[in-house]
């Protein structure tokens, strides 16, 4: 096979495959914090396990979105009663906080998400996924501005950094 067409084929299924998983999140948020939609609730997440502050612009990437993107969601969390944003020049000085609820949420929210993954990601062993994050990240290089170095001295992929993704466990 011609390598452009491969490659094309290789972000044609990883678009397809990633759209599936979102659509199925997004009615596993949907239903449970109505008004809310996937990406909202992985920024809810992300803030979650970031101690709960950070500033708007802080979130652009671990969230793979825009400054729109986040905006428009920290004005649904806050709407929902998520968060509170402190004071500021702008929207993109002011702190955003998560309020009681949001934390008590982000504790259950990972758990649809990570049936979804692991539903999608059956026929792959261990081994098998983890090189498949690994390609991916490597492919993307969404997280290079979040972690520079994606391993640790141990060959370990995210060392004793946080993972990104929701803990299937």
């Amino acid at each position: 096979m011609e390598k452009t067409l491969r490659d094309g084929l290789i972000v044609a299924a990883c678009v397809v495959w990633g759209s599936q998983l979102e659509r199925d999140c997004d009615r596993d948020a949907r239903k449970l914090t109505p008004g809310l939609n996937f990406r909202d609730l992985l920024l809810l997440r992300v803030l979650h396990d970031r101690g709960g502050r950070a500033l708007p612009s802080e979130l652009i990437g671990p969230v793979h979105t825009t400054a729109p993107g986040v905006s428009g969601s920290l004005k649904r969390l806050e709407g929902a009663g998520f968060a509170t944003r402190g004071v500021g020049a702008d929207a993109r000085t002011r702190p955003v906080k998560l309020t009681p609820a949001a934390d008590a949420l982000a504790e259950t929210i990972a758990q649809p998400w990570a049936q979804r993954m692991s539903e999608r990601l059956a026929r792959l062993d261990d081994a098998e996924r983890d090189q498949l994050y690994r390609l991916l990240m490597k492919g993307s290089g969404q997280w290079g501005d979040i972690w520079p170095d994606d391993s640790s001295e141990d060959g370990s992929l995210l060392g004793d950094r946080p993972s990104p993704l929701p803990d299937p466990t």
